[in-house]
């Protein structure tokens, strides 16, 4: 900016509003000449040879001190609607301007003011800044720009700045809108942990662009005081001599007179005094309440999330904290959350005392719920889930091992499997899809060897011990548990006879666990429920079989052409088309799942509309087991989330009545099988038709220790040709060896695994009621009054967390509340609500809040603690309805000597 051109741009501004103004504004401008320099050209700049057709009417006065009656009386009287520029040439002798008192325009300089002056800065005050402000707020603008000239050589700068500014700025609300402009920081944003927020971006980009601005602007002294003062930097407390523009930006910090810190010199001080929790041994909590704050609001603040990363991985090998972090035990480890070195000491310990068997799962999965919240829990998270299932399957283990003698009876094994042992398989199955993407395999091996070991125990034990009750039945069937052949009787005649339409989900291989963890999902989701029953598979437990008893029948019987596939009351139910004859007589369809998934809206309600009842059939677990053994326990993964999809679909085509059940369980171990798991005896008799790894179906088969033998009558299957049909299944878990693979995923025989088949009755309410919805907590509020630097807040959750009462994270802060605003007063703590525990005592968490210099202008009045919670899918925040209030009487202030 400058020249003439600028002063006549600037004149016609001020000139220009004359033709609106009712007022008079803009007629009449006086300009204050200090030095001089336009004497000679000022006339040039208006007239009628101005550039602005604002200036040609413009009459020029020449004002001294000899005549200002002369020209008050031509300007208010002589010509009252002439516009006029007066001017005066201050540097003439005996010219300057009059003091108040002696200055008989006065009167017209405030009413057409301010006075317009050449001077940049001044002609920056006058023509940009706010007008409506105080004398002295301009004259300690003006001292402010004098000193930071750099900064108003820019003029986008100076019009940014100039849009931000108020009249009620003071010269540290200047300075700090000044920095704020130069870091490019949005509109209201010019607070310090604004400006080191963004400093801080910079800086882990490798990018001093921001503090270099400020440097070159003139405000690093400005920058530092106010981190001194506002954070008790100590660093730049050691140095009180003036920052000069020029000064270096990479000497050393408290290095003698004139140092001056850097960034780095910053953020290493920050991280080792958060490292220490804000305390560096001689000054109370107190002292650093507002980096305490800010640091806080940075670190939780998922945008940020980057940023931090970065600052800590660059701070961490200069703080030399290594040996510190493996010193510490591991309870003292999961307080803390700055770097990553933390988790991976504490994974490192977790996996020794997993394998030492030195800690309980209690306290493994509180450990890896406290992690949760942290910034660095995702980059462990293989480590910790693998870590939990670990812990989850021995304690399993132990428990099912220490039951599995109250097994006395065919009921009581087949309900306690339904209601507690079959956690003990899904453990392992978590635990064998956790511990095979963990990357840490040869460091804890043992663990998966004793665990694969223990497994295979407790897969024998159990076995062994159900065996024993599977020797006392006279028929393939348990008092008071259902049958899997009665499916169809008990489960949809009764909805199809009534008039209501009703899909039936068969998912091949869905073991009752895995439906339990499908289950899980499902009531975890807003609307949606889910029940599961246990009922008791057919025998031999395969897939043609298990298919069959599962359709409307009345008698199934093996085809005599293979004695493999089923007859249903005479029809062959092997293949869609049959199954589709089958349903057709009771007004029903059969479609695999990869079919209706294709169908758009309109074909699948069409689908739904035309039939009764409609069989829907899956096959992931199955497929994958028999093909790539080693593949079962991830398809049973992708297995749940398929049968969501299904179960979306078919609530979208308007079915409202949905079962999810399956053919028949399986068998699993991740290992290879033992010789004492295989059978050395073969199966004999008349004739052997079907020799599997896990069932034989043959012609009077001869009966042996070895196997568990069934008539064709004892298992509800006919015989209408007389050929002498029966069953055998190994006895336990054990193998048939014959050729060809498939051996560690096996299923046909009578283990639990097997034959506890799953039916899931879905759901989905209409009302909220059913949604999931986060866990209630309250505040227990012990005192209403603060008196000291700190409180301690206690809060309750009030209810477990379950299947629709989610977890939830809150952050909680003090706040002073005046002018109509909230004005955070301590930092922020995050607050997790996670307890499963039943127990009140279980589920309390506690907060301190230290205050920081902002709680004194607040003192004796009454100030709230609030909470608010992120809104899901997003980093904004929605305040909550929980508060409480305390009257603030300290009798003690702390004096920070500087604040934004």
């Amino acid at each position: 900016m400058g020249g003439n051109k600028q002063l006549g741009s600037l004149l016609a501004a001020r000139f220009g509003k004359y033709a609106e103004s009712e007022s008079g504004e803009g007629r009449i401008v006086f300009w204050e000449d200090d030095e001089g320099a336009y004497a000679d050209t000022v006339e040039t700049l208006i007239g009628p040879t101005a550039t602005s057709a604002a200036l040609r009417d413009v009459e020029l006065i020449r004002l001294t001190n000899a005549n200002p009656f002369g020209v008050k009386y031509r300007v208010l009287r002589e010509q009252p609607d002439t516009k006029f520029l007066i001017y005066r040439n201050a540097a003439e002798p005996g010219n300057r301007h009059p003091d108040d008192e002696h200055n008989w325009l006065l009167d017209l300089e405030l009413a057409y003011g301010p006075v317009f002056s050449a001077d940049r800065l001044m002609l920056i005050l006058n023509e940009t800044m706010p007008k409506d402000a105080g004398s002295e707020t301009r004259d300690a603008w003006l001292d402010v720009m004098r000193r930071t000239k750099p900064f108003f050589d820019d003029d986008g700068d100076v019009n940014t700045l100039a849009e931000r500014m108020s009249a009620d700025d003071d010269a540290r609300t200047m300075q700090a809108k000044m920095i704020a402009v130069l870091l490019n920081l949005p509109v209201g944003r010019n607070s310090l942990q604004d400006i080191w927020r963004r400093l801080l971006e910079q800086y882990a980009e490798d990018d001093d662009s921001g503090i270099e601005s400020i440097r070159k602007a003139g405000l690093l002294e400005f920058h530092w005081k106010g981190t001194t003062g506002i954070y008790r930097y100590a660093a730049y407390e050691e140095s009180e001599a003036p920052i000069h523009p020029q000064s270096s930006l990479t000497t050393a910090p408290a290095g003698g007179s004139g140092s001056v810190p850097t960034v780095k010199d910053f953020v290493l001080w920050l991280f080792k005094l958060a490292w220490n929790d804000f305390s560096d041994g001689d000054a109370g909590p107190d002292r650093y309440a507002n980096i305490r704050r800010d640091f806080e609001g940075w670190r939780n603040d998922r945008t940020f999330t980057d940023t931090f990363k970065q600052l800590s991985e660059q701070v961490f090998d200069e703080l030399m904290l290594s040996r510190d972090i493996v010193a510490m035990p591991l309870k003292k480890l999961v307080r803390r959350s700055l770097f990553s070195e933390v988790d991976e000491q504490i994974v490192t310990l977790l996996y020794q005392e997993i394998g030492n068997e030195t800690i309980a799962d209690d306290d493994v999965q509180a450990i890896i719920r406290e992690r949760t919240p942290h910034i660095w829990y995702d980059d462990y998270r293989i480590d910790y889930e693998a870590i939990g299932a670990a812990s989850r399957l021995r304690a399993m283990l132990d428990e099912g091992e220490g039951i599995i003698d109250d097994i006395d009876s065919p009921g009581r094994g087949f309900s306690m499997y339904a209601q507690r042992l079959y956690q003990a398989d899904q453990a392992y199955r978590e635990f064998i899809r956790a511990w095979k993407r963990q990357g840490r395999r040869a460091e804890a091996s043992a663990i998966r060897d004793d665990l694969e070991l223990r497994y295979s125990r407790f897969q024998s034990r159990l076995g062994e011990t159900w065996q024993r009750q599977i020797d006392r039945l006279d028929h393939w069937g348990i008092d008071d548990v259902p049958a899997q052949q009665d499916f169809y009787r008990k489960h949809v005649r009764k909805t199809v006879d009534g008039g209501r339409k009703i899909a039936i989900i068969i998912s091949d291989a869905l073991r009752y666990e895995v439906a339990q963890s499908f289950a899980d999902r499902m009531r975890s989701q807003n609307r949606w429920n889910a029940t599961v029953e246990a009922q008791l598979g057919v025998l031999p437990s395969y897939t043609q079989l298990g298919m069959a008893a599962l359709l409307p029948h009345k008698t199934l019987a093996f085809s005599t052409n293979d004695h493999y596939s089923v007859l249903v009351d005479g029809m062959p139910s092997q293949g869609m088309g049959n199954r589709n004859a089958i349903l057709a007589k009771v007004g029903g369809a059969a479609v695999d799942d990869e079919t209706l998934m294709g169908l758009n809206r309109e074909g699948s309600r069409e689908l739904v509309k035309s039939h009764k009842v409609l069989y829907v059939f899956h096959n992931t677990i199955d497929h994958a087991g028999e093909g790539d053994e080693a593949a079962t326990f991830g398809a049973c993964e992708r297995a749940i989330v398929e049968l969501d999809g299904i179960v979306k679909k078919l609530a979208n085509a308007n079915v409202t009545n949905m079962i999810v059940t399956a053919d028949h369980g399986f068998l699993y171990q991740d290992h290879d099988v033992a010789d004492g798991e295989w059978l050395s005896e073969q199966p004999k008799g008349d004739a052997v038709w079907q020799r599997k790894r896990r069932f034989v179906i043959g012609s009077n088969l001869a009966e042996s220790p070895s196997f568990t033998t069934f008539t064709a009558s004892q298992l509800g299957i006919e015989d209408a040709a007389g050929e002498g049909v029966s069953v055998q299944v190994p006895v336990s878990i054990h193998r048939l060896r014959k050729q060809g693979g498939g051996v560690r995923y096996v299923h046909g025989g009578a283990s639990l695994q097997e034959i506890v088949v799953p039916v899931v009755r879905i759901s989905k309410g209409r009302s909220a009621a059913q949604d999931v919805r986060p866990v209630e907590f309250r505040i227990l509020q012990r005192t209403d009054r603060i008196t000291t630097g700190q409180l301690t807040v206690e809060f309750q959750q009030t209810e477990p967390v379950g299947d629709k009462v989610a977890q939830r994270t809150v952050f909680a802060g003090l706040y002073g509340v005046g002018g109509g605003e909230a004005v955070p007063i301590s930092n922020e703590v995050p607050l997790t609500f996670r307890s499963e525990s039943p127990e009140a005592r279980d589920r309390h968490v506690a907060a301190t809040f230290l205050l920081t210099s902002e709680a004194d202008r607040f003192n004796d009045t009454m100030v709230e603690l609030r909470l608010s919670e992120r809104i899901a899918g997003s980093n904004q925040r929605r305040m909550l309805e929980q508060k409480a209030d305390y009257l603030l009487k300290r009798s003690l202030f702390a004096d920070d000597g500087f604040d934004f």
